[in-house]
């Protein structure tokens, strides 16, 4: 018996699916076959590899797939194989999708010619999957929730999330929501055919929605979410989800892009801004640009009139959802641009795409084209994007102009753009007003109150920054940048009341604050004796704004690094504007500004050194009705921004204890390691705070210790 050889395993093919197997049930060998249909596990229904093999030599295929093509191997598309009497995949070769003079381009206005269909758009379009991407694709998919809380989600995106951008429209969504639910049978197919591009890239943006649902959950939601929690937060599971759809946009090859694509990839930057990420979000929205643009979403097309009359709505509808994405993708860009400083990612110039219009978006996309709503009628949820893009239209150039040091010509042309954006404001459709508005929808439509104070805290921010280019020149511009940063505090104290204690994430509540605050104190301290009248008003707006900020400390990531650097500056501010107007004996006149712009000299000096022959005193250019256009500035010596190691290159008097002062609001003086340099132009306000030690000398002889603020 010990001698006796192992029994031979018999290795025979089960054609049975592994659930009939399993269950020991009857199997017809279809896919997915009968049992499983019934038994409504037909997801799970597969085959072993050998069995699919062999069974196609024996069974003919499902009739209901035998129609659906299949997609050559890879191997097949490089060696060059295709179909009799279709055209090559020409997308090795990496053409792009847009523009008209390449092979491609050529190919497809022959195409076109000949009546084909010329539409270089992904949506629609047959999309095939290699099986590596098939697994991951598949796996992100198993990921999603079930169905009743998908639905719940979506709701809550649409009522809680949607309002802030209208980066996509109900509508439009629940239809595609609709549509991936029927293919969710034939996606997990053994032997699936290929889909559509629409649906294959829905999951992520279902993920970015289910993240964003997430993310502001009210307090009053249904609890049966909590079954997803599984013992984290909202805010881990939101992350989660988005996290899933950004690995799934990884899995769309960029001739694959499309609108759905470019949505999912914009809603994330909304998701990271609003968790403090904000890098990543300007990284990113740069990518949804360059991808918006690979897919040909910044180009016009005559798409619309090719095809059926019955899918000519639709289509007109696609393209309308299509320009207010592209829309959208502007505004960020540009608003991101002069408020941060950072390079546009947008090249509008080559952007050929009109105006969307304002009209609510149907049920039924085939009964109806895309119409102008009248003016008296309900506005939709994209309405405030569309004005404040024709509000905002002048900042590319605003932009342009800000990155350059100062120049008098373009200071004349910055009032100008600013003088058109104030007259447009004035124009604005009485539910917008910024002023006295029209409430009469803010019942029906309770997201246009928040909106209307969002338009106006951002359209407010734009203007401050034009005259925060030119504020350490002009006293014209300091006063009119407190005037700004107070209307911008006060909308931000109207925007916080019109929100949910879900919504304290709003990167606008902190940013927003912070932009404003400081600019107002900065002017505050570099000229303590200037705006006196303003003080009290400024300080008290941004008393509230501290406030505010204690508030959303817990829920909003960037509110304590702004309330902290707002009450450092305002220390100090408050500290200055009591010691220039004290009236003790030791300080019987007012101290002198922090920087006196010398007119001869192109530079910031210490007032107290002796003016040269050619200075002239502000008040005697500068006046209310002084005209700029007949002004020409008195010839001096050269700034010289080098570095200089003799102390005659010292400004008289220059106290080098501050560090260094501002930077887009004009040039100025650091000293490092014993030597003096001119700084070109770079504004951070933490420059005011770089140093522990005070600044003696300044402001009565007042020194501040260690434990002061600078």
């Amino acid at each position: 018996m010990q001698n006796q050889r192992p029994r031979r395993q018999r290795n025979r093919i089960s054609f049975s699916c592994t659930n009939c197997r399993q269950g020991k049930y009857r199997c017809d060998r279809r896919t997915p076959c009968s049992t499983c249909v019934r038994r409504n596990t037909g997801e799970t229904c597969q085959y072993e590899e050998a069995a699919v093999a062999s069974s196609r030599k024996y069974y003919p295929t499902d009739p209901g797939l035998a129609a659906v093509k299949k997609s050559p191997p890879a191997d097949a598309k490089r060696a060059g194989a295709h179909p009799t009497g279709k055209t090559p995949d020409l997308d090795i070769f990496g053409y792009s999708k847009v523009g008209a003079n390449h092979t491609l381009a050529i190919l497809n206005e022959l195409s076109r010619v000949d009546s084909a269909s010329a539409s270089l758009q992904n949506d629609g379009k047959i999309m095939s999957r290699s099986p590596s991407q098939s697994d991951a694709y598949l796996r992100l998919v198993r990921g999603l929730p079930p169905r009743l809380y998908v639905y719940i989600l979506v709701d809550i995106y649409f009522e809680q999330v949607n309002w802030q951008y209208s980066i996509i429209d109900r509508n439009y969504f629940m239809p595609q929501l609709a549509e991936f639910y029927e293919a969710t049978r034939s996606l997990f197919l053994e032997e699936h055919g290929e889909i559509s591009s629409d649906v294959f890239t829905f999951p992520s943006l279902l993920f970015q929605v289910i993240g964003s649902a997430f993310q502001f959950m009210p307090p009053d939601y249904d609890r049966s979410l909590d079954d997803l929690c599984m013992g984290r937060s909202f805010d881990d599971l939101a992350k989660s989800y988005s996290d899933s759809g950004v690995e799934m946009l990884g899995l769309f090859e960029k001739e694959n892009l499309n609108l759905i694509s470019i949505q999912a990839g914009f809603l994330r930057v909304t998701f990271l801004k609003s968790f403090g990420y904000v890098v990543e979000a300007y990284r990113m929205v740069g990518q949804v640009i360059a991808d918006a643009e690979e897919a040909g979403l910044h180009q016009e097309t005559d798409s619309p009139q090719l095809g059926s009359v019955e899918n000519t709505p639709p289509r007109l509808w696609y393209h309308e959802m299509r320009r207010r994405v592209m829309v959208n993708l502007w505004l960020w860009d540009s608003q991101v641009s002069i408020v941060l400083g950072k390079p546009s990612k947008a090249n509008a110039g080559d952007w050929s795409i009109t105006l969307p219009l304002d009209a609510p978006i149907p049920v039924d996309k085939t009964l109806t084209i895309p119409t102008e709503r009248p003016q008296s009628s309900r506005p939709t949820q994209f309405t405030h994007r569309l004005l404040e893009y024709r509000i905002l239209s002048q900042l590319p150039a605003v932009v342009k102009l800000l990155s350059g040091e100062f120049n008098q010509r373009d200071y004349r042309q910055l009032q100008q753009y600013g003088q058109k954006m104030r007259e447009m404001i004035t124009e604005l459709p009485p539910p917008f007003q910024f002023e006295n508005p029209d409430t009469q929808w803010d019942v029906e439509c309770p997201w246009i109150k928040t909106q209307r104070q969002y338009s106006c805290g951002t359209t407010m921010l734009s203007l401050l920054v034009i005259n925060r280019y030119s504020m350490f020149h002009f006293p014209q511009s300091r006063t009119e940048v407190i005037k700004l940063g107070i209307k911008v505090l006060e909308a931000q104290e109207r925007h916080f009341r019109t929100l949910n204690v879900q919504h304290y994430k709003l990167y606008a509540l902190a940013f927003f604050t912070l932009e404003a605050a400081t600019a107002i104190m900065v002017v505050f301290i570099a000229y303590p004796s200037e705006n006196g009248e303003l003080f009290e008003e400024a300080m008290s707006h941004i008393n509230d704004g501290v406030a505010r900020m204690n508030i959303i400390l817990n829920a909003n990531p960037l509110a304590r690094p702004a309330k902290d650097l707002i009450l450092l500056l305002q220390q100090r501010a408050e500290k200055l504007y009591k010691s220039s107007t004290s009236p003790s004996p030791s300080n019987l006149t007012q101290p002198p500004p922090l920087l006196h712009y010398n007119s001869s000299l192109s530079q910031y000096s210490n007032p107290n050194a002796h003016p040269t022959p050619d200075f002239k005193p502000e008040t005697a250019w500068q006046g209310e009705n002084f005209d700029f256009s007949d002004y020409t500035p008195p010839l001096g010596p050269h700034l010289d921004l080098t570095h200089a190691s003799d102390s005659s290159a010292t400004p008289p008097g220059f106290d080098f204890s501050c560090g260094g002062v501002i930077g887009q609001y004009g040039p100025v003086a650091t000293m490092i390691d014993g030597n003096f340099y001119g700084v070109p132009d770079t504004w951070d306000p933490m420059i005011l705070l770089e140093r522990d030690g005070g600044m003696a000398g300044y402001a009565g002889e007042e020194v501040y210790g260690e434990s002061e603020i600078y």
